[in-house]
């Protein structure tokens, strides 16, 4: 009688397990513009977690061309490669110092300014 409980028991939990794996989604990280856009501005006003940035900067976009783009640009400012400004850690909460936050702000106007300029229509 125990063996048909144990068996009974182990058999449910691996039909919920199969079903899950079945029907479930993968962990994707797609982050949209706007999303990128508020990481960036909150390079400046320190509500960019570094785990947050360090997820944007370390993990390609390949939904969205133009934003990888982006964020190859910033990967290169924080590894230090083929860009005029080198980054430095901040002070006080700060991802960045002064002029590592002057070139992410940069990068943050254009960001804007894609954005607003960007097609309305979608492809399918």
């Amino acid at each position: 009688m125990e063996f048909v409980v144990v068996f009974l028991v182990s058999l449910s939990i691996l039909i919920l397990l199969v079903a899950g794996l079945l029907f479930g989604r993968p962990p994707v990280y797609r982050p949209d513009r706007e999303y990128v856009l508020k990481l960036m501005q909150g390079v400046e006003d320190r509500s960019t977690t570094e785990q947050a940035w360090s997820l944007f900067i370390h993990t390609p976009i390949s939904h969205d061309t133009e934003l990888e783009l982006f964020r190859r640009r910033c990967y290169q400012f924080d590894q230090g490669e083929e860009c005029p400004v080198t980054a430095r850690p901040g002070l006080h909460g700060y991802l960045y110092d002064l002029q590592g936050r002057s070139y992410i702000k940069q990068l943050t106007a254009e960001l804007e300014e894609f954005i607003r300029n960007a097609p309305l229509s979608v492809d399918f």
